[in-house]
């Protein structure tokens, strides 16, 4: 479950910026694995990803903050960890892509107010595949 007690912490008072606010935010983690691009690439080779969701939510009057940045980064390194040591493995990716991984992380469960922008899914910081989402 996630706790969206942040949303409820402060009295619309005790703002310094009143009233209900958009912000952006972005998210990231990386992790490394195995993985090739058959039937092009078959031979298995080792990269660290990075991934980086952007993400828009509204800090309401009550908020502290629009998005608890902190859980959303410990969510997405869990959802990370889940992947086998060879992306192909996974049932989603089995062709190993940077664009199956990019659609991949755009499943992590948010909280309803917030709203997913796009995922960047990198090899190296040179190729980076950008899914664009709302």
């Amino acid at each position: 479950m996630i706790d969206t007690t942040y949303l409820r912490a402060l009295s619309p008072g005790d703002q310094i910026h009143r009233g209900r606010i958009r912000y952006e935010y972005r998210i990231g983690a990386h992790f490394t694995r195995r993985h090739a691009n058959p039937p092009l690439w078959t031979d298995l080779h080792e990269h660290t990803f990075h991934v980086t969701l952007e993400l828009a939510a509204e800090r309401p009057e009550t908020g502290l903050y629009g998005l608890d940045m902190v859980a959303l980064e410990r969510r997405l390194n869990a959802w990370a960890e889940v992947l086998p040591p060879v992306l192909n493995d996974c049932p989603e990716c089995p062709h190993g892509t940077t664009e199956e991984l990019c659609h991949y992380f755009a499943r992590l469960p948010l909280e309803d107010h917030a709203v997913l922008l796009s995922v960047a899914v990198a090899e190296v910081p040179e190729r980076v595949t950008v899914l664009r989402c709302g």
